[in-house]
């Protein structure tokens, strides 16, 4: 538990997600353009970063692959370049099945932060001195991705896509040069869970017209990743 009172908390929602392979991004954006949620971009698209961590025993790892339906992600975020850690937010996410809520405390660093081992040691202190966490937990990985934000026609839904990813290994490693590269699209849908019998209904109509589109696409809508 953290004892703060600078925090925002977001209501509850359903999130899914689905990995898309080898798939044309243009394809992709007109796929979900011309769907019948109508998707129109909200936001300029930018680059997050995200630094998660885990206990020694590795349980929220455990819990995503095991497939548990109770899980919590404790994660330092930041948005622009990955090599500065410029204002960033430490984000509790707690899961039950696909409902979602995440709390977010920001950090005030008064200085960026190099993304380099003194760099993450420094924002984990600053973490551990800030908050009082009731677990053992130390930064194990890192992702680095694009990402494009929608929503629908009529504003009950919001979609993202994530593209470009990288991830860095933190556990284990001194040297942050070593990184792996994917080549998947990341798409995820958020909406209130009112709305879950009309995004089932109309994913269908949205996953056909992207076949249709793209002969690169090999992943269905019917088959939403839990990675988060």
């Amino acid at each position: 538990m953290i004892k703060n009172k600078n925090k925002k908390i977001s209501i509850d929602r359903l999130e899914r997600k689905w990995t898309l392979e080898n798939i044309d991004v243009n394809s992709f954006f007109i796929a979900i353009y011309r769907s019948n949620f109508l998707f129109t971009e909200t936001y300029k698209s930018r680059n997050i970063n995200t630094i998660y961590f885990d206990d020694f025993n590795f349980s929220s790892i455990r819990e995503n692959l095991d497939g548990v339906s109770h899980k919590k992600k404790y994660r330092l975020r930041w948005y622009g370049s990955s090599k500065i850690i410029s204002m960033p937010q430490f984000e509790i996410k707690s899961k039950i099945g696909f409902v979602t809520k995440k709390t977010t405390y920001p950090i005030e660093i008064g200085e960026e932060i190099k993304f380099n081992i003194l760099g993450i040691n420094k924002i984990t202190s600053i973490i551990f001195d800030k908050f009082k966490i009731n677990k053992n937990i130390f930064p194990i990985l890192s992702t680095h991705y694009l990402r494009n934000y929608f929503v629908s026609s009529n504003k009950y839904i919001r979609s993202t896509l994530d593209r470009n990813l990288k991830s860095h290994q933190i556990y284990g490693f001194r040297n942050l040069d070593f990184k792996k590269d994917f080549k998947n699209l990341i798409f995820e849908i958020k909406y209130d869970r009112k709305f879950d019998d009309y995004v089932r209904k109309n994913l269908h109509q949205m996953s056909a017209r992207l076949t249709k589109s793209s002969k690169y696409i090999s992943t269905a809508f019917d088959k939403p990743i839990s990675f988060s």
